[in-house]
Formats: structure tokens, C-alpha cells, sequence
């Protein structure tokens, strides 16, 4: 086998590389994207409950270093097959820190002590509930990955093929 042979192998080997890790990246993101979808989709299949907001304040930390961060430190009452629960979730991703310390105090506007809401409650794990659902916007946006998974199919097709000159 000549140089030449062997340069023309090593570079289909390289461009095949590229389109095998862009295909893996973009199975990945699919994965991911579609778990996210499908975990949103489900919350909103879950049982519902009347909730009252029993705490509701502003809890702040700072670390050294940074801006200082606040959340809401919120508590609700339901209860769901003849018991009673207590959760702390808005969403279910948990109450997140923020810098913006406006957003954490919109919430406890729209979460006060005392306030009734409904609940989503998760029927296999009956202490987990939720007051807000994730968005089902990664399902809109599978395409994307797709497209890219396609684009490295692509790639690799170019670098296997036999190209006579």
C-alpha cells in the first residue's frame, strides 16, 4: 500500500470519526430531550388535590465570592387516599436559587401563606407532589438533534464510499 493509499485511508478514517461523534452527540441530546418531554408529560397525567400553603418565605444564602441568592422556602398540606402529606415543591425540579431576587418575590406573591392551589400528586410516590409543571418544550424541539444525527449518517456515508478517481 503507498502513501497515498494510506493518506486517503487515514483521512476517510478521520472524517468517519467526526460523523460517528456527531451522531453520538446528537443521540445523546435526543435522549435527553425526549426524557425531559416525557417527564412533563407525565406530571400532568398525575392526580389532583387541593393544596394550602402553610410557609412561604424568602430563604437567602450567600457564598462568598458571589452575588447573594434567594428561593422560595415554601410548605403545602394535601391529602391524597385518606392521608395527609406535606411537600415543598413548585415544580419538579425543586425551588431553585436565584440572583433575581424580583422573581423569588413574584412567587411569594403568587404562593402566600394561607393560599389554596392545586396540586399534581405522583401516585407512586404519594408524599412527591407539584404545583407547576415543566414546559413539554424539548418535545417540540427534537427535530433538532435529529437533523444533526442525519448530518453525521451523511458524513460517515462520505467517508466510507468508494471514491474512484
Amino acid at each position: 500500500m503507498s502513501s497515498k493509499d494510506t493518506g486517503k485511508l487515514a483521512g476517510r478514517f478521520f472524517v468517519c470519526m467526526i460523523g460517528i461523534m456527531l451522531v453520538l452527540v446528537a443521540v445523546l441530546f435526543e435522549w435527553l430531550m425526549l426524557r425531559s418531554y416525557l417527564k412533563a408529560k407525565e406530571t400532568r397525567e398525575w392526580p389532583q388535590a387541593e393544596a394550602i400553603v402553610t410557609r412561604s418565605r424568602v430563604e437567602e444564602r450567600h457564598i462568598s465570592g458571589s452575588a447573594p441568592e434567594a428561593r422560595l422556602n415554601l410548605r403545602y398540606k394535601y391529602d391524597y387516599n385518606g392521608q395527609s402529606y406535606i411537600c415543598g415543591n413548585i415544580t419538579p425540579r425543586g425551588s431553585k436559587w436565584s440572583r433575581e431576587r424580583t422573581t423569588v418575590t413574584s412567587l411569594l406573591a403568587e404562593y402566600p401563606a394561607g393560599s389554596a392551589h392545586q396540586a399534581w400528586i405522583n401516585p407512586e410516590y404519594p408524599d412527591v407532589a407539584i404545583l407547576k409543571h415543566d414546559t413539554k418544550a424539548a418535545g417540540y424541539t427534537l427535530w433538532f438533534p435529529a437533523v444533526i444525527m442525519v448530518g453525521g449518517c451523511g458524513i460517515i456515508w462520505g467517508g466510507v464510499r468508494n471514491n474512484k478517481p
